[in-house]
Protein backbone atom coordinates (compact mmCIF):
# COMPACT_ATOMS: atom_id res chain seq x y z
CA UNK A 1 0.00 0.00 0.00
CA UNK A 2 2.17 2.79 -1.32
CA UNK A 3 1.17 6.44 -1.15
CA UNK A 4 0.48 7.69 -4.65
CA UNK A 5 2.93 10.35 -5.80
CA UNK A 6 0.21 12.58 -7.20
CA UNK A 7 -1.22 14.25 -4.10
CA UNK A 8 -3.17 17.40 -4.83
CA UNK A 9 -3.39 19.65 -1.79
CA UNK A 10 -5.32 22.48 -3.43
CA UNK A 11 -7.71 21.12 -6.03
CA UNK A 12 -9.10 23.84 -8.24
CA UNK A 13 -12.09 24.34 -10.44
CA UNK A 14 -12.63 26.61 -13.42
CA UNK A 15 -15.86 27.97 -14.75
CA UNK A 16 -14.98 26.59 -18.16
CA UNK A 17 -14.67 23.06 -16.73
CA UNK A 18 -17.97 23.38 -14.93
CA UNK A 19 -19.79 24.48 -18.07
CA UNK A 20 -18.19 21.73 -20.13
CA UNK A 21 -19.28 18.90 -17.88
CA UNK A 22 -22.71 20.39 -17.37
CA UNK A 23 -23.62 20.27 -21.04
CA UNK A 24 -25.02 17.18 -22.68
CA UNK A 25 -27.08 16.23 -25.68
CA UNK A 26 -29.36 14.29 -23.37
CA UNK A 27 -32.12 16.28 -21.72
CA UNK A 28 -32.03 14.02 -18.66
CA UNK A 29 -28.27 14.49 -18.18
CA UNK A 30 -28.48 18.23 -18.84
CA UNK A 31 -31.01 18.54 -16.02
CA UNK A 32 -28.70 16.94 -13.47
CA UNK A 33 -29.16 17.19 -10.59
CA UNK A 34 -32.91 16.80 -10.80
CA UNK A 35 -33.43 15.69 -7.18
CA UNK A 36 -31.54 15.54 -3.85
CA UNK A 37 -28.19 13.77 -3.69
CA UNK A 38 -27.71 10.79 -1.35
CA UNK A 39 -24.32 10.00 0.19
CA UNK A 40 -24.35 6.42 1.41
CA UNK A 41 -22.12 5.68 4.40
CA UNK A 42 -21.66 2.22 5.86
CA UNK A 43 -19.50 3.53 8.72
CA UNK A 44 -20.19 3.86 12.43
CA UNK A 45 -22.06 7.13 13.21
CA UNK A 46 -19.69 9.64 14.74
CA UNK A 47 -16.58 7.93 13.39
CA UNK A 48 -14.07 9.50 10.96
CA UNK A 49 -15.80 8.24 7.83
CA UNK A 50 -19.20 9.39 9.04
CA UNK A 51 -17.71 12.82 9.80
CA UNK A 52 -16.32 13.01 6.27
CA UNK A 53 -19.72 12.10 4.83
CA UNK A 54 -21.45 14.83 6.81
CA UNK A 55 -18.80 17.48 6.09
CA UNK A 56 -19.17 16.70 2.39
CA UNK A 57 -22.97 16.83 2.60
CA UNK A 58 -22.78 20.28 4.18
CA UNK A 59 -20.34 21.63 1.60
CA UNK A 60 -21.86 20.10 -1.53
CA UNK A 61 -25.28 21.79 -2.12
CA UNK A 62 -23.97 25.02 -3.76
CA UNK A 63 -22.08 22.86 -6.24
CA UNK A 64 -25.14 20.74 -7.04
CA UNK A 65 -27.43 23.64 -8.01
CA UNK A 66 -28.65 24.00 -4.43
CA UNK A 67 -30.06 20.48 -4.24
CA UNK A 68 -30.23 19.00 -0.77
CA UNK A 69 -27.44 16.51 0.01
CA UNK A 70 -28.19 13.92 2.69
CA UNK A 71 -26.21 11.17 4.38
CA UNK A 72 -27.81 7.74 4.45
CA UNK A 73 -26.19 5.38 6.96
CA UNK A 74 -26.54 1.73 5.97
CA UNK A 75 -24.52 -0.44 8.31
CA UNK A 76 -24.22 -4.19 8.30
CA UNK A 77 -22.17 -6.98 6.81
CA UNK A 78 -18.81 -5.19 7.02
CA UNK A 79 -20.14 -2.57 4.62
CA UNK A 80 -22.01 -5.01 2.38
CA UNK A 81 -25.43 -3.51 3.16
CA UNK A 82 -24.43 -0.06 1.95
CA UNK A 83 -22.57 -1.42 -1.05
CA UNK A 84 -25.55 -3.54 -2.05
CA UNK A 85 -27.78 -0.48 -1.91
CA UNK A 86 -25.33 1.50 -4.03
CA UNK A 87 -24.99 -1.32 -6.54
CA UNK A 88 -28.76 -1.45 -6.86
CA UNK A 89 -28.80 2.16 -8.09
CA UNK A 90 -26.80 1.43 -11.24
CA UNK A 91 -26.32 4.42 -13.52
CA UNK A 92 -27.85 6.92 -11.07
CA UNK A 93 -25.53 9.92 -10.47
CA UNK A 94 -27.72 11.12 -7.60
CA UNK A 95 -26.43 8.35 -5.31
CA UNK A 96 -22.82 8.33 -4.10
CA UNK A 97 -20.93 6.27 -1.55
CA UNK A 98 -18.03 7.09 0.75
CA UNK A 99 -15.44 4.35 0.34
CA UNK A 100 -12.42 3.69 2.58
CA UNK A 101 -9.32 1.56 2.97
CA UNK A 102 -11.37 -0.74 5.20
CA UNK A 103 -13.65 -1.50 2.27
CA UNK A 104 -10.80 -2.75 0.09
CA UNK A 105 -9.45 -4.85 2.98
CA UNK A 106 -12.88 -6.42 3.41
CA UNK A 107 -12.89 -7.17 -0.30
CA UNK A 108 -9.45 -8.77 0.04
CA UNK A 109 -10.55 -11.01 2.91
CA UNK A 110 -13.70 -12.10 1.09
CA UNK A 111 -15.94 -10.76 3.90
CA UNK A 112 -18.00 -8.94 1.30
CA UNK A 113 -19.00 -10.22 -2.16
CA UNK A 114 -17.86 -7.11 -4.02
CA UNK A 115 -14.83 -5.89 -5.96
CA UNK A 116 -13.72 -2.35 -6.97
CA UNK A 117 -15.06 -2.87 -10.48
CA UNK A 118 -18.58 -3.25 -9.02
CA UNK A 119 -18.58 0.53 -8.47
CA UNK A 120 -17.47 3.68 -10.25
CA UNK A 121 -14.48 5.28 -8.49
CA UNK A 122 -14.75 9.07 -8.69
CA UNK A 123 -12.52 10.90 -6.23
CA UNK A 124 -10.10 9.93 -3.48
CA UNK A 125 -10.38 12.83 -1.05
CA UNK A 126 -8.10 12.31 1.92
CA UNK A 127 -5.46 10.27 3.63
CA UNK A 128 -5.33 9.78 7.39
CA UNK A 129 -1.85 8.73 8.57
CA UNK A 130 -1.60 5.99 11.15
CA UNK A 131 0.27 6.58 14.38
CA UNK A 132 1.31 4.75 17.55
CA UNK A 133 0.23 6.32 20.84
CA UNK A 134 0.97 5.41 24.46
CA UNK A 135 -0.17 6.55 27.88
CA UNK A 136 1.73 9.57 29.13
CA UNK A 137 3.51 7.58 31.85
CA UNK A 138 4.63 4.84 29.44
CA UNK A 139 8.34 3.96 29.58
CA UNK A 140 8.44 4.03 25.78
CA UNK A 141 9.62 7.29 24.25
CA UNK A 142 10.19 6.16 20.67
CA UNK A 143 9.06 3.41 18.32
CA UNK A 144 12.48 1.86 18.81
CA UNK A 145 11.82 1.57 22.54
CA UNK A 146 8.57 -0.28 21.86
CA UNK A 147 10.13 -2.71 19.40
CA UNK A 148 13.23 -3.33 21.53
CA UNK A 149 11.02 -4.27 24.46
CA UNK A 150 9.04 -6.62 22.21
CA UNK A 151 12.24 -8.28 20.96
CA UNK A 152 13.47 -8.66 24.54
CA UNK A 153 10.16 -9.98 25.90
CA UNK A 154 8.42 -11.91 23.10
CA UNK A 155 4.66 -11.98 23.41
CA UNK A 156 4.52 -9.63 26.40
CA UNK A 157 4.10 -6.31 24.58
CA UNK A 158 0.62 -5.59 23.23
CA UNK A 159 -0.87 -3.06 20.84
CA UNK A 160 -4.59 -2.35 20.55
CA UNK A 161 -6.31 -1.34 17.36
CA UNK A 162 -9.43 -1.61 15.27
CA UNK A 163 -10.27 -5.00 13.80
CA UNK A 164 -8.66 -8.41 13.61
CA UNK A 165 -7.96 -8.14 9.87
CA UNK A 166 -8.44 -4.48 9.06
CA UNK A 167 -6.59 -1.61 7.41
CA UNK A 168 -5.41 -0.63 10.91
CA UNK A 169 -4.12 -4.13 11.58
CA UNK A 170 -2.36 -4.38 8.22
CA UNK A 171 -0.80 -0.95 8.68
CA UNK A 172 0.73 -2.06 11.97
CA UNK A 173 1.72 -5.43 10.52
CA UNK A 174 3.75 -3.59 7.87
CA UNK A 175 5.41 -1.42 10.52
CA UNK A 176 6.21 -4.46 12.67
CA UNK A 177 7.69 -6.20 9.63
CA UNK A 178 10.21 -3.44 8.88
CA UNK A 179 11.10 -3.43 12.60
CA UNK A 180 12.27 -7.03 12.37
CA UNK A 181 8.97 -8.78 13.18
CA UNK A 182 9.05 -8.56 16.98
CA UNK A 183 6.48 -10.75 18.73
CA UNK A 184 3.80 -8.16 19.60
CA UNK A 185 0.25 -9.14 20.49
CA UNK A 186 -2.40 -7.32 18.45
CA UNK A 187 -5.53 -6.83 20.58
CA UNK A 188 -8.48 -6.16 18.30
CA UNK A 189 -11.39 -3.89 19.25
CA UNK A 190 -14.64 -3.16 17.47
CA UNK A 191 -13.87 0.55 17.33
CA UNK A 192 -10.76 2.73 17.24
CA UNK A 193 -11.95 4.73 20.24
CA UNK A 194 -12.25 1.54 22.30
CA UNK A 195 -8.71 0.56 21.30
CA UNK A 196 -7.39 3.90 22.51
CA UNK A 197 -9.29 3.62 25.80
CA UNK A 198 -7.65 0.21 26.31
CA UNK A 199 -4.19 1.73 25.98
CA UNK A 200 -5.16 4.67 28.14
CA UNK A 201 -6.37 2.27 30.84
CA UNK A 202 -3.16 0.25 30.77
CA UNK A 203 -4.78 -2.84 29.25
CA UNK A 204 -2.39 -2.63 26.29
CA UNK A 205 1.01 -1.01 25.93
CA UNK A 206 0.11 1.14 22.95
CA UNK A 207 -2.63 1.90 20.42
CA UNK A 208 -2.29 1.99 16.65
CA UNK A 209 -4.82 4.50 15.35
CA UNK A 210 -5.23 7.96 13.75
CA UNK A 211 -4.75 11.47 15.09
CA UNK A 212 -8.39 12.48 15.42
CA UNK A 213 -9.05 9.46 17.68
CA UNK A 214 -6.36 10.48 20.21
CA UNK A 215 -6.56 14.25 19.77
CA UNK A 216 -8.45 15.01 22.97
CA UNK A 217 -6.23 12.69 25.02
CA UNK A 218 -3.16 14.47 23.66
CA UNK A 219 -4.63 17.85 24.55
CA UNK A 220 -5.38 16.58 28.05
CA UNK A 221 -1.82 15.37 28.40
CA UNK A 222 -2.84 11.79 29.14
CA UNK A 223 -1.27 10.28 25.99
CA UNK A 224 1.81 10.73 23.81
CA UNK A 225 2.54 9.75 20.20
CA UNK A 226 5.68 7.69 19.56
CA UNK A 227 5.59 8.07 15.80
CA UNK A 228 3.33 8.95 12.89
CA UNK A 229 3.33 7.48 9.39
CA UNK A 230 3.51 10.91 7.73
CA UNK A 231 4.17 14.34 9.23
CA UNK A 232 1.05 15.80 10.82
CA UNK A 233 0.87 19.57 11.28
CA UNK A 234 -0.80 19.16 14.67
CA UNK A 235 2.16 17.03 15.84
CA UNK A 236 5.19 19.15 14.81
CA UNK A 237 7.53 17.53 17.35
CA UNK A 238 6.59 13.94 16.60
CA UNK A 239 8.98 12.13 14.24
CA UNK A 240 7.58 10.15 11.34
CA UNK A 241 8.17 6.44 10.85
CA UNK A 242 10.73 7.27 8.16
CA UNK A 243 12.60 9.66 10.42
CA UNK A 244 12.93 6.86 12.97
CA UNK A 245 14.35 4.46 10.42
CA UNK A 246 11.20 2.65 9.34
CA UNK A 247 10.81 3.22 5.62
CA UNK A 248 7.06 3.09 5.08
CA UNK A 249 4.02 5.31 5.46
CA UNK A 250 0.78 3.33 5.91
CA UNK A 251 -2.36 5.46 5.83
CA UNK A 252 -6.09 5.12 6.01
CA UNK A 253 -7.79 6.75 3.01
CA UNK A 254 -11.30 7.81 2.07
CA UNK A 255 -13.00 8.80 -1.14
CA UNK A 256 -16.22 8.80 -3.13
CA UNK A 257 -17.51 6.18 -5.54
CA UNK A 258 -20.66 6.03 -7.59
CA UNK A 259 -22.91 3.12 -8.49
CA UNK A 260 -21.92 0.89 -11.39
CA UNK A 261 -22.76 1.93 -14.91
CA UNK A 262 -22.25 5.69 -14.59
CA UNK A 263 -21.82 7.35 -17.96
CA UNK A 264 -18.31 8.81 -18.48
CA UNK A 265 -19.79 12.31 -18.73
CA UNK A 266 -21.65 11.88 -15.46
CA UNK A 267 -18.53 10.57 -13.74
CA UNK A 268 -16.48 13.51 -14.96
CA UNK A 269 -19.15 15.98 -13.93
CA UNK A 270 -19.43 14.51 -10.45
CA UNK A 271 -15.68 14.68 -9.97
CA UNK A 272 -15.62 18.38 -10.89
CA UNK A 273 -18.51 19.16 -8.54
CA UNK A 274 -16.91 17.21 -5.68
CA UNK A 275 -13.55 18.91 -6.23
CA UNK A 276 -15.35 22.22 -5.85
CA UNK A 277 -17.16 21.04 -2.71
CA UNK A 278 -13.97 20.01 -0.90
CA UNK A 279 -12.54 23.49 -1.54
CA UNK A 280 -15.44 24.98 0.43
CA UNK A 281 -14.13 26.88 3.49
CA UNK A 282 -16.22 24.79 5.85
CA UNK A 283 -14.85 21.56 4.42
CA UNK A 284 -11.28 22.84 4.56
CA UNK A 285 -11.83 23.76 8.20
CA UNK A 286 -13.03 20.22 8.90
CA UNK A 287 -9.90 18.80 7.18
CA UNK A 288 -7.59 21.02 9.23
CA UNK A 289 -9.40 20.30 12.48
CA UNK A 290 -9.08 16.55 11.92
CA UNK A 291 -5.42 16.86 10.74
CA UNK A 292 -6.23 15.15 7.45
CA UNK A 293 -4.38 15.55 4.15
CA UNK A 294 -5.94 16.14 0.74
CA UNK A 295 -5.03 13.30 -1.61
CA UNK A 296 -7.19 13.62 -4.70
CA UNK A 297 -4.89 11.95 -7.28
CA UNK A 298 -4.66 13.04 -10.90
CA UNK A 299 -7.97 11.65 -12.17
CA UNK A 300 -10.75 9.15 -11.51
CA UNK A 301 -8.96 6.39 -13.41
CA UNK A 302 -5.96 6.70 -11.10
CA UNK A 303 -8.31 6.25 -8.13
CA UNK A 304 -9.75 3.13 -9.75
CA UNK A 305 -6.25 1.69 -10.20
CA UNK A 306 -5.41 2.60 -6.59
CA UNK A 307 -8.46 0.74 -5.27
CA UNK A 308 -7.64 -2.38 -7.27
CA UNK A 309 -4.03 -2.32 -6.08
CA UNK A 310 -5.16 -1.88 -2.48
CA UNK A 311 -7.21 -5.08 -2.70
CA UNK A 312 -4.30 -7.00 -4.23
CA UNK A 313 -1.74 -5.67 -1.73
CA UNK A 314 -3.99 -6.41 1.24
CA UNK A 315 -4.75 -9.91 0.00
CA UNK A 316 -1.04 -10.67 -0.49
CA UNK A 317 -0.16 -9.40 2.99
CA UNK A 318 -2.96 -11.40 4.63
CA UNK A 319 -1.65 -14.53 2.91
CA UNK A 320 1.88 -13.79 4.13
CA UNK A 321 0.53 -13.48 7.67
CA UNK A 322 -1.27 -16.80 7.37
CA UNK A 323 -4.67 -15.15 7.73
CA UNK A 324 -5.92 -16.01 4.26
CA UNK A 325 -5.67 -19.27 2.36
CA UNK A 326 -3.57 -19.35 -0.78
Amino acid sequence: MVIAKAIVRTPCLTAVAFVAVGCSSSGEEAAFPSRPIEIVSWATPGGPTDLLSRALAEAAPPHFEGQRVTVMTRQGGAGAAGMQYLQGRAGDPHVLGVFTASGTVNMATGRIPFAPEDFTPILRIQIDPFLVAVRDDSPFRTLGDLFEAAHARPGEVSVSGFGAASAHFLGFARLRSVAGDPDIRWIAYEGSADAVVAALGGHTDAAHTNYNIVREHLRAGTMRVLGVALPVEALPDTPSYGEQGYDLAPVHWRGVVGPPGLAPEARAGLRVRLLAAIEDPGFREYMERAALEYATMEDADAFAVWMAEEVTTSRDLLKQLGLLDE
